[in-house]
């Protein structure tokens, strides 16, 4: 019996600690301390997305060898292939057109080099590529779009804004030279417009032309000067070495808000940091785009800009491609009050997208000098328009810069007109030129000059200091003239500036010169 009881007492004690054991374990679980994170770890792709729409195919039947005087009727009765490429995310895209020659199956196969290919964008129907024969110097097979084609040939490469919609047309045609043989008898050519593109963020370089650098002055003729100022007087900053387009053929046309501008130069401005540069551009008179008509430079008879009905339009209802009040007339009568409509869909150009609304820098401070005389030189005109020269006249008392804190109304979209000095400074005579009256029209200084308007007056941005109510203009015969009424209506050429991240840029495949208008300059902005 002890024996027993003994076994009973040590499994009792064994029972014991064994409860022991798992009462330890259950405490131990109770101290345990667990966190989690209280936001997510997210990885986005960026957007990576362009739209490419087509119509109208071409099919041509019967087709044969176009002669070149019958070129021009086909080009303007046969039916394109209009297609749309869209960027529709916010980075800045770069993009080729293709086009690609398939296999003609079953049917006889006509060589890539008796086919002609015409493509050119429709919003100002430059030629962006003239009439190119298919041929080995166009080949692109290394990025071809689709892999069994016979051959792909790049027809144009541009870059993209971001949200920006460009539109093409194509036209193809046999070549004339195509040999009249049984081989290109009741043959077949076939081929499809292929578009590659991609991100700034996935090619090396988006090249880039500095005026200057990329494109060197000139001594004589027409192309880009070099123009060094001595105005210290104002500021030594003024003395930077600036380039300005001159002659009477130039190429200094620029695609900018799907229109031609041109380029007046690269040029100084003021900024919060001082005197910078920045690219400068115009609309100007070119032929099949809309023009502006002759506006008023202010309602009123007060010579002052920054309250001037002319600036009030320019930088609203035309920055904004809306439609309200302007003021226009026939040339050189007083203007009256009408509507003016820039949404495109009337007899006046449209107004900015919000592209090219991007691109001005609308922080520059316009200098808004004046002068009392048109027998200067145009470096005096340069250094008077940058002056501080009212404050002192009965008649003439305003501001001489005009800028976010001096605009009446609040109409500062960095849009204004240009200057007297960049009117003399597009003259292709050089120095010389530049140090004498800027009314020489009886030498090269007043008639080779692609500023001049054809065939109207227009109005400048500088004013008349002898007198509050007048403005300086120019005539199509390159004489300028002062004490104009601001209320007679004359013609205008909206101007601004870049802004510092905005370049040139173009398409080096192409064989038409940097700048012509069948080549025009393209912009990015190397910020985006």
């Amino acid at each position: 019996m002890k024996e027993n009881r003994k076994k009973v007492i040590m499994y009792t004690t064994l029972g014991i600690i064994a409860l022991g054991i798992v009462a330890l374990t259950v405490t131990y679980a109770y101290w345990r301390l667990t966190k989690e994170q209280t936001k997510k770890n997210v990885i986005q792709t960026g957007c990576f997305s362009i739209n490419f729409t087509g119509e109208n195919d071409i099919t041509l039947n019967k087709a044969y060898p176009m002669k070149p005087e019958e070129l021009e009727n086909f080009l303007s009765t046969e039916t394109p292939y209009h297609f749309t490429i869209e960027n529709t995310c916010d980075n800045l895209a770069t993009a080729t057109i293709n086009l690609e020659s398939l296999n003609a199956g079953s049917e006889k196969q006509l060589n890539d080099e008796y086919i002609d290919a015409i493509l050119y964008e429709t919003d100002y129907h430059n030629n962006l590529n003239s009439e190119k024969q298919l041929n080995e110097s166009m080949y692109n097979d290394e990025n071809k779009v689709i892999s069994n084609s016979l051959h792909a040939y790049e027809l144009y490469n541009f870059v993209l804004q971001k949200g920006e919609t460009k539109s093409f047309n194509l036209l193809l045609y046999m070549d004339s030279n195509t040999p009249m043989e049984t081989a290109n008898m009741n043959a077949t050519w076939k081929g499809k417009i292929t578009l590659s593109a991609g991100y700034k963020e996935e090619k090396v370089s988006i090249p880039t032309i500095e005026l200057g650098n990329d494109i060197q002055p000139v001594e004589n003729g027409d192309g880009l000067y070099a123009v060094s100022h001595d105005v210290s007087e104002i500021s030594t900053n003024w003395n930077q070495t600036e380039y300005r387009y001159a002659g009477a053929n130039v190429n200094n046309y620029v695609s900018f808000n799907n229109e031609i501008w041109r380029v007046i130069g690269k040029v100084n401005v003021q900024t919060d940091n001082g005197v910078e540069q920045r690219l400068k551009i115009v609309r100007t008179e070119v032929e099949g785009q809309k023009g502006f008509g002759n506006h008023a430079w202010n309602k009123t008879t007060k010579n002052d800009w920054t309250i001037s009905t002319l600036k009030d339009m320019l930088n609203g209802i035309y920055y904004e491609s809306s439609s309200g009040d302007c003021y226009m007339g026939d040339s050189g009568d007083t203007a009256e009050q009408l509507t003016c409509d820039f949404t495109g869909e009337g007899i006046m150009p449209k107004g900015l997208n919000s592209i090219s609304q991007n691109m001005i820098d609308k922080d520059i401070l316009w200098n808004i000098g004046g002068y009392s005389d048109n027998e200067i030189t145009i470096d005096q005109f340069y250094e008077k328009e940058r002056g501080n020269i009212y404050g002192n006249n009965y008649y003439s008392t305003h501001p001489v810069e005009w800028s976010n804190e001096t605009d009446i109304g609040g109409k500062h979209n960095g849009i204004g007109l240009i200057y007297p000095s960049d009117y003399g400074y597009a003259t292709s005579g050089g120095k010389a030129c530049f140090e004498v009256n800027i009314n020489e029209t009886d030498t090269n200084c007043g008639t080779n000059n692609w500023l001049k308007p054809k065939n109207n007056y227009m109005w400048f941005l500088t004013t008349d200091t002898h007198r509050g109510y007048d403005t300086f203009i120019i005539g199509s015969e390159g004489h300028i003239y002062m004490e104009e009424n601001v209320d007679f209506a004359y013609e205008i050429w909206p101007t601004l500036y870049l802004k510092s991240s905005v370049k040139i840029t173009s398409n080096p495949h192409l064989e038409q010169d940097y700048g012509s208008i069948d080549n025009p300059f393209q912009l990015i902005d190397t910020s985006l």
